[in-house]
């Protein structure tokens, strides 16, 4: 989540530092239609509040939940003792900032950042593929589909990882 919406940043300010992005399931809830960007915008502020009242960990289980597809069985122990420190400083500070960022489309253009979203086989029509596939038809670039689900990276690393070595071989990316 987070790195797609570095990477479209990074493409609107900084495209030089850029050889090739893959934007994967980003969540910019607002580039949704108006009713369907105010529903999850509802829903990312009850996940806010549930973390100021009952704690990350019933923060992290709810916002969880709307991931389709993805494991409910507990991260990899090594994952999750290297992330669980962090989960609430994300939903405290990263969470809402995230989900209310908006990619200057005009300008990623400009920039003619080579780039193509992603999506995983696996997350149905969740509102992370929704705003994936919108933010493809804004920006005119292709969407691909990688194995999986939304957590890919963290469930399946190699599957993700030749899928990234393969969408940088298919569009004749060389890191040389």
């Amino acid at each position: 989540m987070s790195s797609s919406i570095i990477g479209l940043e990074l493409a609107t300010t900084m495209p030089e530092v850029i050889d090739f992005l893959i934007i994967y399931e980003a969540p910019v809830i607002e580039i949704l239609p108006m009713g369907d960007a105010e529903k999850w915008r509802s829903f990312i502020d009850n996940i806010y509040t549930k973390n100021q009242f009952e704690g990350s960990q019933a923060a992290q289980t709810e916002f969880m939940a709307s991931l389709i597809n993805v494991p409910d069985s507990p991260l990899p122990v090594d994952l999750n003792d290297r992330i669980s420190a962090n989960v609430d400083f994300f939903f405290k500070h990263e969470f809402k900032a995230f989900f209310s960022y908006l990619p200057n489309i005009e300008n990623i253009r400009k920039n003619n950042v080579q780039m193509v979203t992603a999506i995983g086989r696996d997350s149905g029509n969740a509102y992370y593929v929704q705003t994936t596939r919108a933010l493809a038809a804004k920006l005119g670039c292709e969407n691909i589909e990688f194995p999986g689900h939304h957590d890919l990276s963290f469930w399946m690393p190699n599957e993700f990882a030749t899928a990234i070595q393969k969408t940088l071989e298919r569009y004749e990316y060389n890191q040389e």
